[in-house]
């Protein structure tokens, strides 16, 4: 790996320390490059400014997240076990190392920066595509109802993270144990497909 490549993806792991430590308004490009062990020159190359900064450390958890999570439509395997092993790799995801913490913080960012939300809120906001896929895979195997795949797909994550997702992050809510996931997994996908199965 490059050196310049190393450089830009330390600043983006500080920053991300950073951010979720101090808040956006809060943070320190100072503290950034000591965390990062580099310098203020080598950080503005990398990134124009501030903001440029907090969106490439956002992009990046998104795109890291992402990268772990794979789905591919099997049709000798029940529908329900491949949605509920993708449902619990993606629920890992969403609360393993920084996922609830920047999550957190961004959206108090938004909401003490409204303007933040008008400049930035489409680079986050983003379509599973893999589950997209997924659907429109089943769909064409008679599995599941001839809708919009990107409809489907919505409409689960929703039910997964109206359940597992924002209850801890607004109200601090204690992730059930392992078990109590998967009864709600479960529960989720029962409801789930009784709607949208062909």
């Amino acid at each position: 790996m490059k050196l310049s490549v190393r450089k830009r993806l330390a600043l983006i792991a500080a920053a991300q320390q950073e951010f979720i430590e101090h808040g956006y308004a809060g943070a320190n490009m100072d503290r950034v490059c000591e965390r990062a062990a580099t310098s203020k020159r080598t950080l503005y190359r990398h990134f124009a400014s501030k903001e440029v900064l907090f969106v490439a450390s956002i992009q990046a958890v998104l795109a890291e997240q992402q990268a772990k999570l794979q789905i591919r439509y099997e049709p000798s395997v029940a529908i329900e076990s491949q949605l509920k092993a993708y449902l619990l790799a993606k629920l890992e995801t969403i609360h393993e190392d920084f996922g609830l913490p920047l999550a957190r913080m961004v959206i108090s960012e938004f909401i003490r920066s409204p303007a933040l939300v008008g400049r930035y809120l489409e680079k986050f906001d983003h379509h599973d595509e893999q589950l997209d896929a997924w659907f429109a895979h089943a769909i064409a195997d008679g599995k599941v109802k001839a809708l919009a795949p990107t409809v489907m797909s919505s409409m689960l994550l929703c039910l997964l993270k109206g359940h597992l997702m924002w209850p801890q992050l607004i109200t601090n809510q204690a992730l059930p144990d392992s078990l109590g996931q998967e009864r709600i997994i479960d529960d989720i996908l029962d409801v789930f497909l009784n709607g949208y199965r062909a």
